[in-house]
Protein backbone atom coordinates (compact mmCIF):
# COMPACT_ATOMS: atom_id res chain seq x y z
CA UNK A 1 0.00 0.00 0.00
CA UNK A 2 0.78 3.64 -0.85
CA UNK A 3 1.75 5.95 2.67
CA UNK A 4 3.31 9.33 3.53
CA UNK A 5 6.60 8.92 5.61
CA UNK A 6 8.20 11.98 7.06
CA UNK A 7 12.04 11.52 6.13
CA UNK A 8 13.50 15.06 8.38
CA UNK A 9 12.65 18.66 8.32
CA UNK A 10 9.70 19.53 5.42
CA UNK A 11 10.71 16.40 3.72
CA UNK A 12 7.67 13.86 3.17
CA UNK A 13 8.00 11.09 0.96
CA UNK A 14 5.18 8.51 -0.50
CA UNK A 15 6.36 5.11 0.12
CA UNK A 16 5.42 1.68 -0.85
CA UNK A 17 4.82 -0.51 2.35
CA UNK A 18 3.22 -3.68 3.08
CA UNK A 19 -0.74 -3.72 3.82
CA UNK A 20 -1.29 -3.98 7.49
CA UNK A 21 -2.71 -7.51 8.88
CA UNK A 22 -5.30 -7.13 11.66
CA UNK A 23 -4.51 -8.58 15.23
CA UNK A 24 -7.17 -10.15 17.26
CA UNK A 25 -10.03 -8.05 18.03
CA UNK A 26 -9.36 -5.49 14.96
CA UNK A 27 -10.28 -4.56 11.43
CA UNK A 28 -8.75 -3.01 8.28
CA UNK A 29 -9.97 -0.27 7.61
CA UNK A 30 -9.35 1.19 3.80
CA UNK A 31 -8.86 4.78 4.35
CA UNK A 32 -11.36 7.37 2.41
CA UNK A 33 -10.49 10.40 3.98
CA UNK A 34 -8.58 11.35 7.07
CA UNK A 35 -8.72 14.83 8.19
CA UNK A 36 -5.51 17.03 9.29
CA UNK A 37 -5.76 18.05 12.56
CA UNK A 38 -2.99 21.15 14.22
CA UNK A 39 -1.90 18.47 15.85
CA UNK A 40 -0.10 17.25 12.80
CA UNK A 41 2.35 19.99 11.94
CA UNK A 42 5.23 17.79 14.03
CA UNK A 43 5.51 15.25 10.87
CA UNK A 44 6.94 18.79 9.04
CA UNK A 45 9.65 18.96 11.41
CA UNK A 46 11.21 15.52 12.47
CA UNK A 47 14.94 15.71 12.30
CA UNK A 48 15.33 12.12 10.19
CA UNK A 49 13.31 9.71 9.47
CA UNK A 50 10.54 8.70 11.60
CA UNK A 51 8.97 5.69 12.19
CA UNK A 52 5.26 7.07 12.98
CA UNK A 53 3.06 8.10 10.34
CA UNK A 54 0.55 11.24 11.06
CA UNK A 55 -3.33 11.51 10.72
CA UNK A 56 -5.97 10.24 13.17
CA UNK A 57 -8.86 11.48 11.95
CA UNK A 58 -9.74 8.68 9.32
CA UNK A 59 -12.87 7.18 8.46
CA UNK A 60 -13.16 4.38 5.56
CA UNK A 61 -14.19 1.28 4.85
CA UNK A 62 -13.38 -2.18 6.50
CA UNK A 63 -11.53 -4.44 4.35
CA UNK A 64 -10.40 -7.13 6.54
CA UNK A 65 -11.66 -8.59 9.80
CA UNK A 66 -9.79 -10.19 12.39
CA UNK A 67 -10.33 -13.13 15.17
CA UNK A 68 -12.26 -12.21 17.89
CA UNK A 69 -14.00 -9.29 15.56
CA UNK A 70 -18.08 -9.92 16.37
CA UNK A 71 -20.03 -6.91 14.75
CA UNK A 72 -18.18 -5.61 11.84
CA UNK A 73 -18.25 -7.05 8.05
CA UNK A 74 -16.12 -6.28 5.44
CA UNK A 75 -17.52 -3.42 3.72
CA UNK A 76 -18.70 -1.70 6.24
CA UNK A 77 -18.36 2.38 6.51
CA UNK A 78 -16.84 3.21 9.26
CA UNK A 79 -15.38 6.45 11.20
CA UNK A 80 -11.85 5.76 13.97
CA UNK A 81 -11.77 6.74 17.04
CA UNK A 82 -8.07 7.43 17.38
CA UNK A 83 -7.07 6.78 21.16
CA UNK A 84 -6.56 3.08 21.99
CA UNK A 85 -7.19 2.09 25.73
CA UNK A 86 -6.57 -1.00 27.51
CA UNK A 87 -10.14 -2.59 27.09
CA UNK A 88 -10.30 -3.77 30.34
CA UNK A 89 -10.46 -1.01 32.64
CA UNK A 90 -13.79 0.85 33.80
CA UNK A 91 -13.52 3.73 31.32
CA UNK A 92 -12.94 1.56 28.62
CA UNK A 93 -16.00 -0.42 29.32
CA UNK A 94 -17.77 2.55 29.09
CA UNK A 95 -16.26 3.13 25.78
CA UNK A 96 -14.17 6.41 26.94
CA UNK A 97 -10.59 4.70 25.77
CA UNK A 98 -9.66 8.13 26.44
CA UNK A 99 -9.65 8.23 30.04
CA UNK A 100 -8.32 4.31 30.14
CA UNK A 101 -6.28 4.11 33.39
CA UNK A 102 -4.70 0.76 31.95
CA UNK A 103 -2.58 2.01 29.19
CA UNK A 104 -3.93 4.44 26.49
CA UNK A 105 -2.04 5.48 23.03
CA UNK A 106 -2.86 7.51 19.92
CA UNK A 107 -3.39 6.14 16.83
CA UNK A 108 -2.00 7.43 14.10
CA UNK A 109 -0.71 6.67 9.85
CA UNK A 110 -4.31 7.86 8.71
CA UNK A 111 -1.62 8.86 5.95
CA UNK A 112 -1.56 5.66 4.55
CA UNK A 113 -4.33 3.86 2.45
CA UNK A 114 -5.43 1.25 5.11
CA UNK A 115 -4.81 1.18 8.72
CA UNK A 116 -5.34 -1.59 11.31
CA UNK A 117 -7.35 -0.65 14.57
CA UNK A 118 -9.44 -1.76 16.99
CA UNK A 119 -13.14 -3.18 16.07
CA UNK A 120 -13.96 -1.61 19.65
CA UNK A 121 -12.91 2.09 18.29
CA UNK A 122 -14.59 2.00 14.69
CA UNK A 123 -18.34 3.70 14.89
CA UNK A 124 -20.20 2.90 11.22
CA UNK A 125 -21.57 5.47 9.45
CA UNK A 126 -25.06 6.30 8.62
CA UNK A 127 -25.62 6.41 5.13
CA UNK A 128 -26.50 10.16 4.77
CA UNK A 129 -22.76 10.70 5.98
CA UNK A 130 -20.03 10.81 3.94
CA UNK A 131 -16.58 9.83 4.50
CA UNK A 132 -14.78 13.63 4.39
CA UNK A 133 -17.71 14.06 7.59
CA UNK A 134 -17.12 11.14 9.15
CA UNK A 135 -13.51 12.01 9.55
CA UNK A 136 -14.55 15.03 11.33
CA UNK A 137 -16.34 13.52 13.80
CA UNK A 138 -14.36 11.82 16.44
CA UNK A 139 -11.52 15.11 16.95
CA UNK A 140 -12.52 17.90 15.21
CA UNK A 141 -16.49 18.04 16.96
CA UNK A 142 -15.89 15.25 19.20
CA UNK A 143 -12.83 16.68 20.87
CA UNK A 144 -15.23 20.14 22.14
CA UNK A 145 -18.41 18.30 21.94
CA UNK A 146 -16.93 15.98 25.08
CA UNK A 147 -15.38 19.13 26.33
CA UNK A 148 -19.05 20.86 26.89
CA UNK A 149 -20.84 17.84 27.66
CA UNK A 150 -19.15 17.94 31.23
CA UNK A 151 -20.83 21.45 31.50
CA UNK A 152 -24.36 22.74 32.36
CA UNK A 153 -24.45 25.19 29.30
CA UNK A 154 -27.69 25.86 28.14
CA UNK A 155 -29.61 28.49 26.03
CA UNK A 156 -28.95 31.88 27.07
CA UNK A 157 -25.66 31.60 28.94
CA UNK A 158 -22.60 33.47 27.34
CA UNK A 159 -19.74 31.74 25.85
CA UNK A 160 -16.54 33.20 24.97
CA UNK A 161 -14.51 30.65 22.61
CA UNK A 162 -10.79 31.74 22.40
CA UNK A 163 -9.11 30.10 19.17
CA UNK A 164 -10.95 29.53 16.23
CA UNK A 165 -9.13 26.92 14.73
CA UNK A 166 -11.12 24.20 13.32
CA UNK A 167 -12.01 22.83 17.34
CA UNK A 168 -12.31 26.36 17.87
CA UNK A 169 -14.78 26.86 15.65
CA UNK A 170 -16.74 23.36 15.91
CA UNK A 171 -16.86 24.57 19.75
CA UNK A 172 -18.46 27.66 18.37
CA UNK A 173 -21.10 25.51 16.32
CA UNK A 174 -21.83 23.47 19.58
CA UNK A 175 -22.31 26.50 21.77
CA UNK A 176 -25.11 27.92 19.28
CA UNK A 177 -26.78 24.41 19.14
CA UNK A 178 -26.88 24.46 22.73
CA UNK A 179 -28.74 28.11 22.29
CA UNK A 180 -25.53 29.46 23.77
CA UNK A 181 -24.45 33.21 22.83
CA UNK A 182 -21.35 33.32 21.42
CA UNK A 183 -17.92 35.79 21.52
CA UNK A 184 -14.77 34.39 19.86
CA UNK A 185 -11.44 35.56 19.54
CA UNK A 186 -8.50 34.81 16.99
CA UNK A 187 -5.63 36.60 15.36
CA UNK A 188 -6.51 35.55 11.95
CA UNK A 189 -9.44 37.21 9.94
CA UNK A 190 -10.47 34.19 7.83
CA UNK A 191 -11.11 32.01 11.04
CA UNK A 192 -13.07 35.03 12.41
CA UNK A 193 -15.36 35.19 9.46
CA UNK A 194 -15.87 31.82 10.24
CA UNK A 195 -16.38 32.02 13.31
CA UNK A 196 -19.27 34.58 12.56
CA UNK A 197 -20.78 31.72 10.09
CA UNK A 198 -20.50 29.03 12.80
CA UNK A 199 -23.28 31.65 14.64
CA UNK A 200 -20.32 33.90 17.34
CA UNK A 201 -22.55 36.71 17.65
CA UNK A 202 -19.56 39.09 18.42
CA UNK A 203 -16.00 38.49 16.81
CA UNK A 204 -12.55 40.34 17.57
CA UNK A 205 -8.70 40.06 17.48
CA UNK A 206 -6.40 40.54 20.57
CA UNK A 207 -5.48 44.24 21.20
CA UNK A 208 -5.95 47.06 23.66
CA UNK A 209 -9.75 47.00 24.88
CA UNK A 210 -10.67 43.74 24.33
CA UNK A 211 -11.86 42.60 27.78
CA UNK A 212 -13.52 45.39 27.94
CA UNK A 213 -15.83 45.14 24.51
CA UNK A 214 -15.56 41.77 25.46
CA UNK A 215 -17.02 42.53 28.69
CA UNK A 216 -20.16 44.93 27.21
CA UNK A 217 -21.42 41.92 25.17
CA UNK A 218 -21.27 39.31 27.63
CA UNK A 219 -23.39 41.80 30.38
CA UNK A 220 -24.13 41.09 33.65
CA UNK A 221 -20.61 40.59 35.94
CA UNK A 222 -18.72 38.54 32.60
CA UNK A 223 -19.06 35.36 30.65
CA UNK A 224 -20.89 32.43 32.02
CA UNK A 225 -18.20 30.23 30.47
CA UNK A 226 -14.64 30.66 28.43
CA UNK A 227 -13.83 27.67 25.91
CA UNK A 228 -9.89 27.96 25.63
CA UNK A 229 -9.06 26.36 22.29
CA UNK A 230 -5.99 27.95 21.13
CA UNK A 231 -3.11 26.55 23.49
CA UNK A 232 -1.79 30.20 24.25
CA UNK A 233 -1.04 31.25 27.31
CA UNK A 234 -2.64 34.79 26.59
CA UNK A 235 -5.98 33.31 26.06
CA UNK A 236 -6.25 32.22 30.04
CA UNK A 237 -5.24 36.11 31.19
CA UNK A 238 -8.10 37.37 29.23
CA UNK A 239 -9.99 34.56 30.10
CA UNK A 240 -10.08 34.74 34.24
CA UNK A 241 -10.54 38.75 33.02
CA UNK A 242 -13.51 38.36 31.29
CA UNK A 243 -15.32 35.05 33.46
CA UNK A 244 -18.61 36.05 35.75
CA UNK A 245 -19.09 34.88 39.04
CA UNK A 246 -19.55 31.23 39.38
CA UNK A 247 -18.19 30.79 35.47
CA UNK A 248 -16.09 27.82 34.22
CA UNK A 249 -13.16 27.17 31.93
CA UNK A 250 -13.33 24.87 29.83
CA UNK A 251 -9.69 23.79 28.71
CA UNK A 252 -9.29 22.26 25.37
CA UNK A 253 -5.91 23.66 23.86
CA UNK A 254 -2.84 21.74 25.15
CA UNK A 255 0.57 23.18 26.12
CA UNK A 256 -0.33 26.25 27.47
CA UNK A 257 1.90 26.72 30.44
CA UNK A 258 0.60 28.96 32.68
CA UNK A 259 0.39 30.88 36.48
CA UNK A 260 -2.31 31.76 38.00
CA UNK A 261 -2.64 33.53 41.17
CA UNK A 262 -5.56 30.72 43.01
CA UNK A 263 -7.83 34.09 44.65
CA UNK A 264 -8.46 34.64 40.74
CA UNK A 265 -10.37 31.26 41.25
CA UNK A 266 -11.57 31.85 44.76
CA UNK A 267 -13.00 34.63 44.68
CA UNK A 268 -15.11 34.10 41.71
CA UNK A 269 -15.97 30.55 42.77
CA UNK A 270 -14.81 29.21 39.22
CA UNK A 271 -14.72 26.06 37.81
CA UNK A 272 -12.07 24.47 35.47
CA UNK A 273 -12.94 21.90 33.84
CA UNK A 274 -10.62 19.50 30.92
CA UNK A 275 -11.24 17.55 28.57
CA UNK A 276 -9.11 15.25 25.80
CA UNK A 277 -10.59 14.22 22.54
CA UNK A 278 -13.62 12.22 22.10
CA UNK A 279 -15.57 8.90 23.80
CA UNK A 280 -17.35 6.77 21.47
CA UNK A 281 -20.86 7.27 22.92
CA UNK A 282 -19.85 11.74 22.07
CA UNK A 283 -19.11 10.35 18.80
CA UNK A 284 -22.13 8.45 18.15
CA UNK A 285 -23.84 12.10 19.50
CA UNK A 286 -22.24 14.22 17.01
CA UNK A 287 -23.08 12.09 14.48
CA UNK A 288 -26.64 12.35 15.19
CA UNK A 289 -26.38 16.10 14.89
CA UNK A 290 -25.06 15.92 11.57
CA UNK A 291 -27.69 13.31 10.39
CA UNK A 292 -30.10 15.40 12.28
CA UNK A 293 -28.83 18.68 10.04
CA UNK A 294 -28.10 20.25 13.66
CA UNK A 295 -24.38 21.07 12.89
CA UNK A 296 -22.94 21.09 9.31
CA UNK A 297 -19.70 19.27 9.64
CA UNK A 298 -17.93 20.91 6.38
CA UNK A 299 -18.78 24.29 7.18
CA UNK A 300 -14.93 25.16 7.62
CA UNK A 301 -13.47 22.76 5.59
CA UNK A 302 -11.58 24.54 2.98
CA UNK A 303 -9.02 22.80 0.91
CA UNK A 304 -8.65 19.11 -0.03
CA UNK A 305 -6.02 17.20 -1.44
CA UNK A 306 -5.04 13.40 -2.51
CA UNK A 307 -2.82 11.20 -0.63
CA UNK A 308 -0.29 12.13 -3.52
CA UNK A 309 -0.29 15.84 -3.36
CA UNK A 310 0.10 15.39 0.60
CA UNK A 311 3.99 16.18 0.31
CA UNK A 312 3.88 19.01 -1.98
CA UNK A 313 0.58 20.46 -0.06
CA UNK A 314 1.53 19.95 3.83
CA UNK A 315 3.30 23.13 4.32
CA UNK A 316 0.28 25.13 2.72
CA UNK A 317 -1.41 23.63 6.16
CA UNK A 318 1.45 24.29 8.25
CA UNK A 319 1.33 28.58 6.98
CA UNK A 320 -2.74 28.13 6.76
CA UNK A 321 -2.01 29.36 2.55
CA UNK A 322 -4.92 31.14 0.93
CA UNK A 323 -7.56 31.17 3.84
CA UNK A 324 -7.16 27.05 4.65
CA UNK A 325 -8.72 26.61 7.79
CA UNK A 326 -9.39 22.42 7.23
CA UNK A 327 -8.15 20.38 5.47
CA UNK A 328 -8.69 16.91 4.28
CA UNK A 329 -6.77 13.98 2.84
CA UNK A 330 -9.27 12.39 0.34
CA UNK A 331 -9.45 8.80 -1.72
Amino acid sequence: MRQIRAFGPQDLRMVETEDPVPGTGEVVVDVMACGICGSDKWFWYVEGPHPYVAGHEAAGVVSAVGPGVRELRVGDRVAVNNVRGCGECEACREEAYVRCTGGLSHMGFGFSEKIAVPERNCLKLHDAISFEQGALIFDNWGTPYSALARTNMKAGDTVLVTGCGPIGLAAVGLCRQRGARVAAVDVLPARLAAAKRQGAEWTGAPGDGLADELCRFAGKDGFDYVVECSGHPSSYDLGFEVIGMGGTIVVVGEKAEIRVNSSRIIHKHLTITGSLYSTMPAGRAVQELMVRGEIDPMAFVTHTFRLEELPEKFGDVIEAKDGLIKAVVVR
